[in-house]
């Protein structure tokens, strides 16, 4: 698989090329598209998000909030890569406390996909889209997923948060491992609460890397909740989630330390470890879901099937047919453009 892997990427691999739109060799993708794989971080829904509508307490629902985004990283850390998604593609989907849920790629180049869960009785919604892309350097590929993750009460309060960059190591040699990389930052500007988790804040470059040992774990996390200042929301704006500059020591509130693999404390009480046990999703029956569905894509299909010359066939179908669809859009956009002037 790895020399397949070289022969089909090349320079994309030496140069840190975006992977996202590189043709791959089937037998590293899963029987999944991107659309799925998003509700992989939603594992534990039903317990935090309905104990944040719950409370009254806005310190303790941000808690929540923290938790619920630690506890689905996990859950995420499958080494297969799934299926891009085709333009309007849609994945729907249910959860164990009854809310629902819609996800679609609403834009191919930038690849954006976009999601609505809606909570039964109307007590939140969480919305959002992301922006993905993977690019390898060496041995390790970095997926980054920018876009805004938005969780609305019915009370009127908006918690946004990110998600941080995604590392996979020992692509070619040594044993395969993912890591997470950066920061997750959360504000809630209603009630002016923010929070700031730092991933593997002990990290050392690949060179000092090879001298010493790094301090603690790369799955450690450390953080703080504080009170929001203006000028915190205006930094945040301004830097893309680069995290929060100048935390007065009175504004803390709580501290965050653990780990993202094993176990997350907040004031050394916890919310979360790994024995807990995740809902997960409910998938629909296909026959129910629209024409669109990732589960109706042939090369999905035949995959789960264990055909891999059928998935290779289909998926390059599937791909050539999105390249001619997109030439003509841009070819009927180049003469619009050109019919106006």
């Amino acid at each position: 698989v790895c020399w397949e892997l070289v022969k089909s990427v090349g320079n994309s691999i030496i140069e840190g090329k975006e992977l996202t739109s590189t043709c791959l060799p089937i037998a590293l993708f899963e029987a999944r598209s991107f659309l799925e794989k998003v509700t992989d971080t939603w594992g534990f829904a039903p317990l935090y998000l309905q104990k944040a509508c719950e409370t009254n307490d806005p310190v303790e629902r941000l808690k929540l909030i923290v938790s619920f985004a630690v506890s689905g990283l996990h859950l995420t850390t499958t080494i297969a890569k799934p299926f891009n998604p085709l333009l309007g593609e849609t994945f729907e989907c249910d959860l164990s406390d009854g809310s629902t849920a819609f996800i679609e790629q609403i834009s191919h180049h930038p690849p954006i996909s976009s999601w609505r869960l809606h909570e039964k009785n109307g007590r939140y919604k969480y919305t959002g889209n992301v922006c993905w892309s993977a690019s390898c350097r060496g041995n390790v590929v970095r997926g980054c997923l920018k876009g805004p993750h938005n969780i609305e009460f019915a009370d009127g309060s908006t918690i946004n948060f990110n998600y941080p960059d995604a590392l996979i190591k020992g692509i070619f040699w040594s044993d395969r491992v993912t890591d997470f990389d950066g920061k997750m930052i959360f504000t809630d500007e209603k009630n002016m609460l923010g929070a700031e988790i730092i991933f593997n804040p002990n990290a050392l470059g690949f060179v000092r890397s090879l001298f010493t040992k790094q301090k603690s774990p790369s799955d450690t996390i450390v953080g703080k909740i504080f009170r929001l200042q203006q000028n915190h929301i205006n930094n945040i704006k301004k830097q893309n989630n680069n995290g929060f500059n100048n935390i007065d020591e009175g504004d803390i509130i709580s501290n965050i330390e653990g780990t993202w693999l094993t176990q997350l404390l907040i004031d050394n009480v916890e919310y979360w470890n790994i024995k807990m046990v995740p809902y997960g999703v409910l998938y629909r029956d296909p026959e129910t879901t629209l024409p669109t569905d990732s589960s109706r894509r042939d090369d999905i299909r035949y995959l789960k099937l264990g055909n891999l010359e059928k998935a290779k066939e289909f998926k390059a179908l599937i791909e050539d047919k999105q390249r001619h669809e997109a030439k003509l859009k841009k070819e009927s956009e180049k003469k619009n453009k050109k019919e106006k002037n």
